[in-house]
């Protein structure tokens, strides 16, 4: 009985193992991006959507920026190799003063192609929205930023500003610019970008541009 009970006890844990780095391995397109300012360092999360391109959110962007490093591990060391980029652009229709979340995208043209074990997901096109989501973030957590997942739930989606709103209350400073990622059986869609909270009379919930809405621009030299 103790051997059947160690034997299962030991399946129980490697399937936990492999399930942990399973998840890790199919989400690692969410990197880290560091943004140098005049008033200092910044963290932000992007997504890879090809081998040289990422998106995310214009406000992790704007202003004087003095540079930008991409980083592909886990947890976020400053110190810790990195990747250069060539360029980026926010989107033209995003204006802050109008709105926080509205077109709140921006893609950043890496200098070389990503490493071959960043896996890339397609970004849905068609607005079914059936599965699990799944939000990455490099937001600060225990003075740590590292790659954390968050499992929001679909409140609605706003057609008229292209926006996904989620049941979602756990986002910190560096998960801008995140990806929101729907599995379904398994498969698995990039849908939009983490921007922004609205805390108001109708609750609290998370603001995220549909990346449906914006493929030609996304594509486009």
């Amino acid at each position: 009985m103790l051997k059947i009970t160690f034997f299962l006890m030991v399946l129980f844990m490697s399937l936990l193992s492999f399930a942990k780095s399973y998840d890790w391995e199919q989400f690692n397109s969410s990197l880290l991006i560091e943004v140098t300012r005049p008033g200092g360092v910044f963290t932000c999360t992007g997504v890879a959507v090809s081998d040289q391109m990422l998106i995310t959110a214009a406000h992790c962007l704007e202003g004087n920026v003095k540079s930008v490093r991409v980083f592909t591990q886990e947890v976020y060391d400053p110190k810790q190799t990195s990747l250069e980029i060539k360029d980026f652009k926010l989107h033209p229709t995003y204006n802050p003063h109008q709105s926080r979340y509205y077109s709140d995208l921006a893609k950043i043209q890496m200098k070389e192609k990503l490493p071959a074990f960043i896996k890339v997901h397609p970004i849905a096109s068609e607005r079914k929205f059936f599965g699990k989501f799944y939000r990455f973030g490099f937001g600060a957590r225990d003075k740590k930023n590292l790659r954390t997942v968050i499992t929001p739930t679909l409140r609605k989606v706003n057609p008229a500003e292209e926006v996904l709103e989620l049941n979602d209350e756990y986002s910190r400073s560096g998960d801008s610019g995140g990806p929101i990622f729907m599995q379904n059986g398994n498969e698995i869609q990039l849908v939009a970008i983490h921007s922004t909270f609205s805390h108001g009379p109708e609750g609290n919930f998370s603001l995220n541009p549909l990346l449906s809405a914006y493929l030609p621009w996304i594509f486009s030299n």
